[in-house]
C-alpha cells in the first residue's frame, strides 16, 4: 500500500559515501503494526533493509523488492524479487507521464505534503551512537504522521551527495520532493524512529525502525545493477502504489 511504501521511504536513514573508495552498508531492522483500513486487513511486518551508498548510486533492498539509483547513468531500477524482474525508468522522474493523464493533476494534489522538521536540544546514546532528536509531521489530504527521529553526527558522510541520491529514491513517491528538502535540516544519520501515521482520517498506524550496524565496506559486485537472470518490463506506477 501507498503509504507503507511512502514511509519506508521517507524515514530511510541519513547516509551518504564519505571520500573513501569504499562504500557505506546500513542495516535497520524495521516493524509495522497491523491494521484494517478499507475492508482490507494488513499483518504485522518486520522487515531487516539493507542499503549500500556510493559516491553517485545507491541501493535499497526491503525484502521483496529492492531500488537503485545511479546518478551516473540517469537511471533508477526498480527490482521485484517475487516476479524475478525489473524496470528502468529514467532520472529525473516525472510523475504526470507515469500516470493516466485524466488523474495526473488531482491524484497528485492530493498526495502533496506539508513536512515540518524540528531539532530539538535532547540528547541522548543509543548503543554506540550519541544522538540528538529531530521531530517530524507530515501531512497531506490523505494521511498524517508524526515521527521521533534520533541522529548522530559520529560518522563521517557527505550529507549534499546523500541528498542527491535521496531525492531520487523518493521520487517515485507522490510529493515527497518537499519532505527531502525539509530533511536536509537533519544534521547526522538517523539512527532510530519511531512514527504514528494517521491514514482516511481515523486509521492509526504505529511503527519504527532500528539501526543494527554501519560499515564502510567494499560493495558487492553487481551490487548496482539489476539481477543477470531477471526479465526487464515496463514499470507499472499504479500497482507500485497499491503494493
Amino acid at each position: 500500500m501507498f503509504a507503507r511504501k511512502t514511509l519506508g521511504a521517507v524515514f530511510v536513514v541519513l547516509l551518504t559515501a564519505s571520500a573513501a573508495a569504499a562504500d557505506i552498508k546500513i542495516v535497520k531492522m524495521t516493524h509495522r503494526d497491523g491494521f484494517a483500513m478499507m475492508g482490507q486487513t494488513q499483518p504485522p511486518s518486520d522487515v531487516e533493509q539493507t542499503t549500500w551508498i556510493g559516491a553517485d548510486r545507491m541501493f535499497m533492498d526491503q525484502g521483496d523488492t529492492a531500488t537503485i539509483v545511479r546518478t551516473d547513468t540517469g537511471k533508477m531500477i526498480v527490482i521485484n524479487y517475487t516476479h524475478k524482474t525489473y524496470s528502468v525508468l529514467d532520472l529525473p522522474i516525472d510523475l504526470e507521464k507515469l500516470l493516466p493523464p485524466e488523474m495526473a493533476q488531482g491524484f497528485l494534489a492530493m498526495m502533496t505534503f506539508e513536512v515540518t522538521v524540528t531539532p530539538t536540544d535532547e540528547h541522548k546514546t543509543i548503543g554506540e551512537w550519541k544522538v540528538r532528536r529531530y521531530g517530524m509531521t507530515m501531512a497531506s489530504k490523505m494521511m498524517s504522521a508524526e515521527s521521533t527521529m534520533w541522529a548522530t553526527t559520529d560518522v563521517d558522510f557527505d550529507h549534499e551527495a546523500f541528498h542527491r541520491l535521496y531525492t531520487e529514491m523518493v521520487s517515485l513517491q507522490p510529493g515527497m520532493a518537499d519532505a527531502a528538502k525539509e530533511m536536509r535540516q537533519i544534521n547526522g544519520i538517523v539512527v532510530e524512529q519511531e512514527t504514528v501515521m494517521t491514514m482516511m482520517g481515523n486509521t492509526t498506524v504505529k511503527s519504527s525502525e532500528t539501526t543494527t550496524s554501519i560499515e564502510e565496506l567494499d560493495p558487492p559486485a553487481g551490487i548496482y545493477d539489476p539481477p543477470p537472470d531477471f526479465a526487464e518490463k515496463p514499470f507499472d506506477f499504479m500497482a507500485s502504489m497499491q503494493k
